[in-house]
């Protein structure tokens, strides 16, 4: 029995999921908003409790590397790396958007998608895959674009499909080429950096706890005191 636990933490909320032999059984999330330090831990025991089982059980952890916020991706690579280390298991670093890819094949997408999440300063991040039965492919990394570009990427990339927070915060700024279809708004959760980590493992995309690392596409973490007195929000 392969046992893969996932957690996220790279947008306001905090969840946990598990994984059992290719099959994502179980998913824990807390509503409260920016509570990562404070609940990250017990929600990982209640998860584990629940399927009856020890953190010594998990064959590997997988965190949401992001991108997303950078508290957020700070906390989960840090509780992955500390599990690694002290249950000597590997780790694996999942993408947020890949994640997102992976819920919308879930909910029967099947083609070429661009996921775009909301990045805040009037930003996204945006990243294109392929989702078939086989299940996910990147065919474009993850980049920082402003909304008004987003259209473009999906045309040049004939993208049948679009996903992700950042089509419905900036929708009226997002001219989606005629034929490509927006889904349902949906949450990017633990349990779906579970169906990658999935994936990933039986793919052997695993790296030890001292590699592991978030994945940055901002290089800018800090505000200046105009921004903060003008509501701005990293």
């Amino acid at each position: 029995m392969t046992t893969i636990l996932a957690f996220d933490t790279a947008t306001e909320k905090v969840s946990a999921a598990l994984a059992i032999d290719g099959a994502v059984v179980d998913e824990v999330r807390l509503d409260e908003a920016n509570r990562h330090t404070e609940r990250l831990i017990s929600l990982i025991d209640n998860i584990l409790g629940r399927a009856g089982l020890a953190a010594a059980d998990v064959d590997a952890v997988a965190f949401g590397a992001g991108p997303g916020a950078f508290t957020g991706l700070r906390v989960a690579c840090g509780v992955a790396q500390g599990l690694g280390w002290a249950l000597g298991k590997p780790l694996i670093a999942a993408s947020n958007l890949e994640a997102t890819a992976w819920h919308a094949r879930e909910l029967g997408f099947r083609g070429r998608l661009i996921a775009a999440h909301d990045a805040r300063m009037h930003e996204c991040y945006c990243a294109v895959f392929e989702v078939s039965d086989e299940g996910v492919a990147e065919l474009s990394g993850a980049e920082l674009v402003k909304p008004s570009m987003i259209a473009e990427t999906a045309r040049k990339s004939a993208a049948a499909g679009a996903a992700g927070s950042g089509f419905f915060v900036y929708a009226d700024e997002i001219e989606l080429p005629e034929g490509l279809v927006r889904l349902q708004a949906f949450e990017t959760t633990a349990r779906d950096i579970a169906a990658a980590a999935v994936a990933m493992f039986a793919a052997g995309k695993t790296v030890a706890a001292q590699a592991a690392a978030p994945l940055y596409v901002r290089n800018r973490v800090a505000l200046t005191i105009k921004e903060r007195q003008a509501g701005e929000k990293l």
